[in-house]
């Protein structure tokens, strides 16, 4: 038997099982768009749900039990409170402010506002308002001229 007649029977056998292989990247080989894409409409594929523009499957998700997300806004703000003399040093009785690194802290919790946002619940985000605030005002406290002193 040669290549070409193993060619034709393995076509062959492939038609013969229903199996429909089709092309669907959108570019060639040389980086061009390609025209030739098959219609997605005629094709029987399960497809993303509708007003999905990504492309992924939006699920509700469940929290670990034990935790929640305001035992997670009180352990970042713990060292924020840490390093703004708030909360004494381990194994001393006085606090110590460290305002680069409150600063750093300060800004971590923002940036998990920022990424939270829009799934968060009322109370959630309010509470991470009320933390940043009170944050933040103990950080312009600290850093002005007064609240170097004392």
């Amino acid at each position: 038997m040669t290549k070409k007649d193993e060619g034709r029977r393995t076509e062959q056998n492939q038609s013969d099982s229903g199996l429909k292989v089709t092309d669907r990247r959108i570019f060639r080989t040389d980086g061009r768009l390609r025209s030739d894409l098959p219609d997605e409409a005629d094709e029987g594929d399960a497809k993303a749900p509708q007003g999905s523009d990504s492309g992924f499957e939006h699920r509700p998700v469940e929290e670990p039990e034990g935790v929640d997300f305001t035992m997670l806004i009180n352990a970042m703000a713990q060292p924020a409170l840490l390093f703004l003399g708030e909360i004494p040093r381990p194994g001393s009785e006085q606090g110590e402010v460290d305002l680069e690194q409150a600063r750093l802290q300060i800004d971590m919790i923002e940036l998990l506002r920022v990424k939270c946002r829009g799934n968060l619940s009322t109370d959630e985000d309010g509470l991470l308002d009320r933390v940043l605030y009170q944050l933040r005002m103990l950080y312009v406290a600290r850093s002005g001229p007064a609240g170097s002193t004392g």
